[in-house]
């Protein structure tokens, strides 16, 4: 399978993917995209289940310092590569990115469309109660049309739908009390 970065730098150009992967699709990418260049075009961005680096790596072409966390090894080396191929600067990390949270850091930007089997809700409550929001910064869930995620303190949301799928918005408005 073969997708194309669709803006920035590396616009055109084709990303291997792995059979592991479920990559993004072009209509969700080029939303997403369009709706960070109107609301966050820069800053760092984590994708935090980087799979096939549709979404990070498209990212990077666009300009934002990158972190991708991806726990398959294969998916690994497939980031790295298209990475290289695409002569795109992006920080790859070899993990869990659960497991990781705490040792990230802060990003204005944080993706995460975990695998399907991964208890989604609770995922995302574990990285709006984490400090890897940056004040002023989003988090981007995507995930199936049918899991509506709860409102959260300190955090505006917005639901965009896009067929069957949709991203939760949670724009992070003030410090969390620890």
């Amino acid at each position: 399978m073969s997708l194309r970065i669709l803006g920035g730098s590396a616009r055109g150009r084709s990303l291997k993917v792995p059979d592991s992967a479920r990559p993004s699709g072009a209509r969700i990418r080029k939303s997403l995209f369009d709706l960070l260049a109107a609301r966050a075009p820069t800053g760092t961005f984590i994708d935090l289940h980087g799979g096939s680096g549709a979404i990070g790596l498209e990212a990077a072409s666009r300009g934002y310092a990158v972190t991708l966390i991806e726990q398959d090894t294969r998916a690994v080396g497939a980031l790295e590569a298209n990475a290289r191929a695409l002569e795109l600067r992006v920080r790859i990390i070899r993990g869990e990115s659960q497991k990781l949270l705490s040792r990230l850091g802060r990003f204005d930007l944080v993706f995460s469309d975990p695998p399907y089997q991964a208890d989604i809700p609770a995922l995302t409550a574990q990285l709006l109660e984490s400090e890897v929001v940056q004040v002023g910064g989003l988090l981007i869930c995507q995930h199936p049309d049918r899991l509506r995620l709860p409102e959260h303190r300190g955090y505006t949301r917005e639901v965009r739908e896009y067929g069957s799928n949709s991203l939760t918005l949670y724009w992070r408005d003030t410090v969390i009390d620890a």
